[in-house]
């Protein structure tokens, strides 16, 4: 799952920068990239595949293990993919939007009142990493 994430993050581009400054294949922002490669004790860029890779999934893991039981296992997932798309200061609010609601659907309904237009790309990325994932299970 997370080989197609970093596809759909940069098409597997070590060196790939976003026009809001996300760099490297998992597409780190800089706050982000300080902040885990700090907690993991890495030097280097996040245009590094092989620091990168590791410190990405390290980082999902910790969104993941953010959203606790008793949601669905799918929806901790799709709520850390969340996560990493809009940042989960954004997902949280939503979620206090929509009465503190528990589930993925549920907490995305209310994002387009936190993140206005750019709310459709987050709603379009958990579905897209899936479709990517059955492709590479099929290829």
């Amino acid at each position: 799952m997370y080989k197609a994430q970093l596809i759909k993050e940069s098409s597997l581009d070590a060196y790939a920068v976003s026009p809001v400054g996300a760099e490297g294949l998992a597409q780190f922002m800089p706050g982000t990239w300080r902040d885990v490669s700090r907690q993991l004790g890495l030097v280097g860029s996040p245009m590094d595949a092989e620091i990168a890779i590791p410190a990405g999934a390290y980082y999902m893991s910790s969104l993941r293990n953010m959203w606790r039981w008793p949601r669905p296992e799918e929806d901790r997932y799709n709520l850390a993919l969340a996560c990493y798309n809009a940042g989960c200061g954004n997902i949280l609010k939503a979620q206090t939007l929509c009465d503190d609601a528990s589930l993925y659907e549920s907490i995305m309904e209310c994002l387009p009142l936190v993140t206005g237009r750019h709310a459709a790309e987050t709603l379009s990325y958990a579905p897209r990493i899936r479709e990517i994932y059955k492709g590479l299970l099929y290829e």
